[in-house]
């Protein structure tokens, strides 16, 4: 059950210790990871550090508001699953959920129902993103590890692919992402040069750009 949960990795912001602790320890049996912050900007720098497929997200964070940190995460990632679990009801938080495509807010106590509830969601939903969009003529399909271009299709690696699934997630992939790419030990810059070449025939032309200070990210 909820098998399309079991490779995937979650950063979860709360504030409150023990609710934080409790529910971790509750969503560590269905994810492979769960990264954690305990305030807003904590939350935004490790969204920033880490490859995380769902964030899960207090409303009343300190610092960087829930809201306002979704706000600033959705620039960068218009598509990631974002659920809100919150204390709160109030109506104007409800229709500035719904504005920033929220996948579920949840009231809390979180109960082990509304958590079964949760998951059922999240895996229907993860079943059916094996595609993701890099821009309107640029689409990877996981699945099959390819990249499809305009009416061309090209074979990924691994690495390529991971690469762009890092990119997708987070808007840019950092040259500490490319070290965690190589895994065995990192590239040398001649070795990044080549893979980022050859990466590049297969996306359209100049779609790919790179600053010193970001790294690689996709031209808007």
């Amino acid at each position: 059950m909820y098998n399309n949960l079991k490779n995937k990795t979650i950063l979860y912001i709360e504030d409150d210790a023990v609710v934080l602790k409790n529910i971790s320890k509750l969503l560590q049996n269905y994810f492979y990871h769960i990264y954690t912050a305990v305030d807003g900007e904590d939350g935004y720098k490790k969204f920033l550090q880490y490859k995380v497929d769902l964030l899960i997200v207090d409303i009343e964070l300190p610092k960087l508001s829930g809201i306002n940190l979704i706000k600033k995460i959705r620039k960068l990632n218009s598509s990631i699953p974002i659920v809100v679990i919150s204390a709160y009801t109030r109506t104007d938080y409800l229709l500035e959920s719904v504005e920033l495509g929220l996948d579920k807010y949840i009231v809390k106590p979180f109960t082990s129902r509304k958590l079964h509830e949760l998951l059922v969601k999240l895996d229907e939903s993860f079943m059916n993103s094996n595609h993701f969009r890099l821009n309107d003529e640029c689409i990877v399909d996981k699945t099959q590890g390819i990249i499809i271009t305009g009416d061309r299709a090209y074979t990924l690696t691994a690495k390529e692919l991971e690469f762009l699934e890092i990119l997708s997630s987070k808007g840019n992939v950092t040259y500490d992402d490319i070290d965690l790419i190589w895994k065995e030990q990192p590239p040398t810059s001649y070795a990044i040069r080549s893979f980022i070449k050859i990466l590049r025939k297969k996306m359209p032309q100049n779609l790919l750009k790179n600053k010193q200070s970001l790294g690689y990210y996709i031209e808007k």
